[in-house]
């Protein structure tokens, strides 16, 4: 079968959020045989020396370099259409003739597109077999942003919301199927009908890498790899570790750990004055880099693996007042086996039982608390951590979940083979009766 696959973010290496599952998406399709060509974008200049490790999987990749600042300037005129920022800002002219040309040159039996900005680049003619994975309902992401902002940045997230909204409803009732990582996001998009809820809309949650985050994968060796300095902080096995993981230019990450080391870590550090917070992730921002002014909190920056720092961990920690669908951050603890605390909001999109899988922390007193409890408690540590583990397992394996979204995309495929087969024999059959 031969596929054309969107996606706003090269879907390579598979190191955070969107990458991750749109990776896993790519590689399930390419391991069941299928011909995929890939054009993506990339913001990172680095990214692109990518390309040459999805060609040894893919038929065909294409990789767009994306300027941050001509997007975002392409977003900003997008203001005086009626149009969502977000698709301004992934609307480039070259992006277009690449997929023209491709369309042109292949017949697709099916199209997958990751991320509803990528949508703009399907055409028309191949709506009926093509399949967007929103993952989330990022409209509302924009709506939970211009609750946290002043003027002007409120009125611009406030329109963007309302603006996506109308937009990712209009993608559902287009094309042949919608994904979402779960029901509660499957809700939010309250303007559809009963009908085109069952017929378009499917669920498919996150996976996790189980093999690579077992905890017995960890190894001291691993360690020479570190600066000399978190070589240090992993050497004192008396100090409490409290570990939060995640890109760091991302606002809900950052705005998370900020509300971390200013509400809560505080009331840690009055019970436990040694306990150490170190914030793990990519491209720290320069609000993120001045936490780490602050008592016992260090900022890694980007790491090549983030296992010795979740394996070496006390407590791992997701304090998110602002999340969509499933976190990978919370998944990744759970399958270290590690004892986790999270917020009611990073943990919305799972089904987990508070006290057997992980704690949750409603406010900055209860969070702390947990905390505290888990930092004094070795056998609950390790109780939970083995339930966190088990909860993985069970619901979060990616074999059985790719399974099913490969199916889905085959059988979408396989409709459209048999209507043109169907077609074309018709045809003949027209063209032998009109000899006569």
């Amino acid at each position: 079968m031969k596929i054309l696959f969107l996606a706003h973010r090269i879907p390579y290496p598979p190191n955070k959020g969107d990458k991750i599952r749109s990776f896993h998406e790519l590689r399930a399709l390419t391991e069941r045989g299928h011909e995929v060509h890939l054009l993506a974008f990339a913001d990172d200049p680095c990214d692109l020396g990518y390309q040459v490790d999805l060609a040894k999987i893919c038929t065909h990749v294409e990789i767009q370099p994306l300027s941050r600042r001509s997007a975002n300037v392409a977003a900003l005129l997008t203001l005086a259409s009626k149009r969502p920022l977000s698709l301004g800002f992934y609307d480039q002219r070259r992006m277009r003739r690449a997929v023209a040309k491709q369309c042109a040159e292949n017949k697709f039996d099916a199209v997958f597109v990751y991320s509803s900005t990528m949508a703009q680049y399907v055409p028309a003619e191949l709506a009926s077999r093509t399949v967007v994975d929103l993952v989330d309902v990022d409209s509302e992401k924009w709506r939970d942003y211009s609750l946290r902002n002043g003027f002007p940045m409120r009125q611009v997230y406030r329109t963007e919301w309302k603006r996506l909204k109308q937009y990712e409803h209009e993608v559902v009732t287009k094309y042949a199927h919608t994904l979402l990582t779960t029901p509660r996001e499957a809700q939010l998009l309250d303007q559809l009908d009963e009908f085109t809820r069952r017929a378009k809309l499917r669920t498919l949650t996150n996976g996790v890498d189980l093999t690579f985050y077992r905890p017995e994968k960890w190894r001291l060796s691993m360690l020479d790899k570190m600066p000399t300095a978190e070589r240090q902080w992993f050497a004192d096995p008396s100090a409490p570790r409290l570990v939060f993981t995640g890109a760091m230019d991302y606002y809900a990450n950052v705005e998370g750990v900020k509300y971390f080391v200013e509400h809560i870590l505080p009331l840690i550090h009055l019970q436990e004055s040694c306990a150490e917070f170190m914030i793990v992730g990519s491209n720290p921002t320069e609000e993120v880099k001045q936490l780490a002014q602050h008592t016992r909190v260090t900022v890694t920056g980007f790491v090549e693996d983030v296992r010795p720092y979740l394996h070496a961990a006390t407590v791992c920690v997701t304090p998110l007042r602002i999340a969509r669908g499933v976190q990978n951050k919370v998944l990744e603890a759970m399958a270290a086996g590690k004892a986790l605390v999270a917020s009611p909001e990073a943990v919305a999109g799972l089904h987990v039982t508070e006290g057997e899988h992980l704690h949750i922390g409603k406010t900055p007193q209860q969070f702390a608390h947990q905390v505290v409890s888990l930092i004094r408690n070795q056998e609950a540590r390790q109780t939970l951590g083995e339930g966190a583990r088990g909860y993985v397992e069970e619901h979060h394996d990616w074999t059985p979940l790719l399974q099913r979204f490969a199916e889905m995309l085959e059988g979408i495929g396989a409709r459209y083979v048999a209507t043109s087969n169907a077609a074309s024999s018709d045809g003949r059959i027209a063209n032998r009766q009109g000899r006569f």
